[in-house]
């Protein structure tokens, strides 16, 4: 049979929230390797554990794939069928799983997700509509997802891991419009056809495309676009751009001035963008001189597992695996990235405790602790220490949160460079400095909190090499350190600026 084909459901559902973006997957389609993909990798897996064993299409792409399908359905030994592949007005859809029953078939979307959403139901509606116009009769459309409040004990038992919520009435509402979906997104996968004229909006959050998107949407290059400003600049762009303004420079000092948040100086990010000058508060230098020593750079790395691994922990748990320390212990040390008091452990049986241990040592009992987005690192160590086999670190746990430093709300308060582009993550913030350390996701590198959970489940999978593991754990121990490395070059640049003024 010809697997000649034009949609699938998943393009279905992009072309809904945007048939630009499915223009874009189309013809500029730009790879995309998002933890959640890999969460959602595990969770597949486990459900055909939960199910029981079927027959199994998800490696097979071949031409044949409709005919092996068809051959399962009519074979009444087959009760089970694992990505089915079927194929309705130029639409292939393969289903996660069919089950047997007395009166047709049991459909079921997994989903790794808490709750059932819209999107959901069309996916599976899409399904619905091709397989009942296959001669496939669905006695039940399920969409199964994660029980938030599975709580995994141990001894690979996942029998509470999903939850089944039948949708079957729910999309007979949006039966009659999956034709219209697909007639209207055909011609976008045409060769040469015309890219979707659609205008940005909150559908574009998150999007992959979105500077490809804002450079069309601008008419010149914009050096400093508004929506860069913390906080409010989403709403100014709104404004400013039906009066021709697209650049944060242009903005007169009026409309910034009165603007007021708890974490932005807006009138100092204005300034420096208009004047190209970066801003220090004269107090800065001050304030870092004020602390103690020694001082401490602290970040950890967190996984959210979607199949729990590790005993005694819910799928939505976000579970620390990795920490960095660089200890400063006077003005004139200079640190290194080898100088790092790391730790690192991925699902080993006791990995909390091994944990907070380490880290109350590497931490001692004195002197401040500086995280960037430093909530980040509280809630993980709350969550850790109140886990049932850590609650007597409880007091020493206790006193180094007490000890915890924001960084973030110290820059905010206090630096700006034009290089941060509007942000003061700590990946936007080294643009700034001469000596620090860049980020990078190229070639198996960590580059962020999300290529971190990457690797975890990377190194989690059962057939991931020693050698790939080995690599893994090296990548990651050198990504945790140059975040705190980072914090301890942040303190040096600003403390080489004594004579500046803000």
């Amino acid at each position: 049979m010809d697997l000649s084909y034009k949609l699938t459901k998943s393009k279905i559902i992009t072309g809904l929230r945007c048939p630009k973006k499915l223009w874009f997957d189309i013809n500029e389609k730009v790879k995309v390797d998002h933890f959640n993909l890999h969460r959602g990798n595990v969770f597949g897996e486990k459900i055909k554990e939960l199910y029981g064993e079927g027959f199994d299409l998800s490696n097979n792409f071949d031409e044949d794939i409709i005919q092996l399908t068809e051959n399962a359905i009519n074979d009444p030994k087959v009760n089970i069928i694992y990505e089915g592949a079927f194929l309705f007005e130029e639409t292939l859809v393969r289903t996660d799983v069919l089950i047997r029953k007395p009166n047709g078939w049991k459909l079921i979307e997994a989903k790794c997700s808490a709750s059932v959403t819209e999107s959901h139901k069309q996916d599976i509606v899409i399904q619905y509509f091709v397989l009942k116009n296959s001669n496939i009769k669905i006695t039940e459309a399920v969409v199964t997802h994660l029980n938030k409040e599975f709580n995994y004990e141990g001894n690979n038992d996942y029998a509470e891991l999903k939850i089944e919520v039948d949708v079957l009435n729910d999309i007979q509402e949006y039966v009659h419009l999956v034709p219209k979906w697909i007639n209207d997104l055909i011609p976008i996968t045409n060769k040469n056809s015309p890219k979707p004229l659609i205008e940005m909006g909150d559908h574009c959050r998150n999007c992959e495309y979105i500077n490809k998107c804002e450079s069309e949407t601008f008419p010149v290059n914009i050096d400093a676009p508004i929506s860069i400003l913390p906080f409010k600049g989403n709403d100014l762009k709104k404004e400013w751009f039906e009066k021709g303004i697209y650049d944060l420079r242009d903005l007169p000092d009026k409309v910034v001035q009165p603007l007021k948040h708890k974490r932005a100086n807006f009138i100092e990010i204005l300034k420096c963008h208009k004047q190209e000058v970066e801003w220090i508060n004269s107090k800065f230098v001050e304030i870092i001189n004020n602390f103690s020593w020694p001082r401490y750079f602290f970040d950890i790395e967190s996984v959210k597992q979607a199949v729990p691994v590790i005993p005694d922990t819910k799928p939505d748990d976000q579970f620390p695996f990795q920490y960095s320390v660089h200890k400063w212990k006077k003005i004139d040390q200079k640190l290194t990235i080898n100088d790092s008091l790391s730790f690192l452990e991925f699902n080993e049986d006791g990995i909390d405790r091994r944990f907070l241990i380490s880290l109350i040592k590497n931490l001692g009992e004195d002197g401040p602790i500086f995280a960037h987005s430093a909530g980040v690192e509280k809630r993980a160590l709350k969550y850790l220490v109140n886990r049932k086999n850590c609650l007597d670190l409880k007091p020493l746990i206790e006193n180094i949160l007490k000890r915890i430093v924001d960084t973030e709300q110290m820059l905010r308060e206090n630096f700006y460079n034009p290089k941060m582009m509007g942000s003061y993550s700590l990946k936007n913030i080294v643009k700034a400095l001469p000596k620090a350390s860049l980020y990078s996701s190229e070639n198996n590198e960590v580059g962020s909190g999300g290529d971190a959970m990457i690797k975890w489940f990377e190194y989690t999978n059962p057939n991931t090499s020693n050698e790939q593991r080995q690599k893994i754990k090296d990548n990651l121990i050198t990504y945790c350190a140059k975040d705190t490395l980072n914090l301890y070059h942040i303190f040096q640049y600003i403390l080489s600026k004594e004579n500046s003024s803000g």
